[in-house]
């Protein structure tokens, strides 16, 4: 028997354009899974060639939606010096009676919207009661997403977009197509001061750059990735979550962690949306949340992506 499998290039993800609003139903709709048990996602597995990268594959099952498969990503922070993106990779699906993979598409952009869309769901269930200004440091892809995601859940916020470099907040403006105001701030500490929601968005950072105690009272933060922030986000937090407790000790221990106290976890966002814990107790909680990725974030959304390429017709057709 002859078997077939789609291929998805970088722009044939790009063509489907899936709608942003559609990614955080299904974002929202896999973490109220998660949070009631309906998944696999083993913790992600990995190896680091440089100091400054990795490569994971990360696998995942969702028994409700029948969605099967594993993501094979790298980060490589320095990338951008010769001109390569930060994050690459492959999603593969499989089809969930036989095993045999159904589809095989880039994850990179992928990987950027499942990210702001896990960020965006995270604020609408732990943001105080009013959000009128959010930070994001970089405008990169990360940044963008961003942006585009949480606007659609705060469409009157201003956006304190933090980058050295001028003309990046600018063409993420211009990227940006909606009404959400967008300001360029030149320093993170004078915009993380003063924003209900703070998103860093940076690549890996092996230093301290922002410091906890420039967060205002009441506010949520959102690290992109484990590293840059001083050792009391941790332990000065009145909540600490993640997306996978398991996941996120496991990451800690394989990679070295950067804070000497990670005890407090109280539990993963998906127990706050499945009504588990309850998350935000007092509007003047200043809370944060280490959301690593899920396998089955990925798995979900690129579902999504393969029924809208398999009805256009996107795509090239491998046999195997």
């Amino acid at each position: 028997m002859t078997a077939f499998v789609r291929w998805l290039s970088r722009d044939d993800v790009a063509q489907t354009d899936l709608p942003f609003a559609t990614a955080l139903d299904i974002v929202e709709a896999t973490l109220r899974d998660h949070g009631n048990g309906a998944f696999e996602n083993p913790p992600k597995i990995g190896v680091h060639p440089r100091h400054d990268a990795f490569i994971h594959a990360m696998a995942g099952w969702l028994p409700k939606q029948r969605q099967v498969g594993v993501k094979w990503v790298a980060g490589y922070s320095s990338n951008h010096k010769v001109g390569l993106p930060n994050i690459t990779g492959l999603l593969v699906l499989n089809h969930p009676e036989t095993g045999l993979p159904v589809c095989v598409m880039d994850a990179a952009y992928l990987t950027a919207v499942r990210t702001a869309a896990a960020s965006a769901i995270t604020s609408k269930y732990l943001s105080p009661q009013h959000v009128n200004r959010i930070a994001v440091i970089g405008a990169g892809l990360q940044g963008l997403c961003h942006v585009k995601m949480l606007s659609l859940i705060y469409p009157a916020a201003e956006f304190q977009v933090v980058d050295i470099n001028e003309s990046a907040v600018i063409r993420l403006a211009e990227q940006t197509h909606s009404t959400a105001t967008i300001v360029h701030v030149k320093e993170a500490e004078a915009a993380i001061r003063t924003a209900d929601v703070v998103v860093t968005a940076t690549s890996r950072l092996e230093d301290v750059a922002f410091q906890f105690e420039w967060v205002k009272e009441g506010s949520l933060v959102l690290p992109v990735h484990v590293r840059g922030w001083s050792q009391d986000i941790t332990t000065a937090t009145d909540v600490l979550l993640t997306d996978d407790v398991e996941q996120f000790r496991n990451y800690i221990i394989a990679t070295g962690c950067p804070y000497r106290d990670i005890s407090r976890v109280l539990g993963s966002v998906s127990d706050v949306v499945a009504g588990r814990v309850a998350g935000r107790v007092r509007n003047a909680d200043r809370i944060a949340v280490f959301n690593l990725g899920l396998a089955t974030h990925d798995i979900a959304i690129g579902a999504a992506i393969l029924n809208i390429a398999e009805y256009h017709g996107l795509g090239t057709i491998v046999s195997y």
